[in-house]
C-alpha cells in the first residue's frame, strides 16, 4: 500500500515539473493547485459518512484541483482570458427628445 502511495506521489511531481506547453496555468499555481487539492480531497473522503452532501461536494472540488495541478489546464482562466481579450465594437446611438 505505502509503495502505491509513493508512486503516485512520484508520478504528480513528475507531471508537475514537466514544463506544460499547451497549459495557461504557472508552475507556482500547479503546486499550490495540487497541494489544496489533495488536502480538500482527503478531508472530504474522511468526513464522507459523516455529512456526505458536503463531503461530495469536497471531493469534487478537490478532484477538480488536482486535476488542473497536474495538467496545467484550467478551462475558466481560459474563459475569463478569453472574455478580457476579447473586444467588442459597441455602436453608440444617440436619441433626442425635445420637450415642449
Amino acid at each position: 500500500m505505502n509503495t502505491l502511495i509513493n508512486y503516485a506521489i512520484d508520478k504528480i511531481k513528475r507531471k508537475v515539473d514537466e514544463g506544460c506547453v499547451d497549459g495557461n496555468v504557472g508552475t507556482s499555481e500547479r503546486i499550490l493547485s495540487v497541494v489544496a487539492g489533495g488536502l480538500i480531497l482527503s478531508i472530504s473522503v474522511r468526513q464522507l459518512l459523516k455529512n456526505p452532501i458536503t463531503a461530495i461536494s469536497g471531493v469534487g472540488l478537490g478532484g477538480a484541483l488536482v486535476y488542473r495541478g497536474i495538467t496545467g489546464k484550467c478551462t475558466i482562466k481560459a474563459a475569463v482570458d478569453q472574455l478580457a481579450n476579447e473586444k467588442d465594437e459597441v455602436t453608440v446611438i444617440e436619441h433626442r427628445y425635445f420637450v415642449k
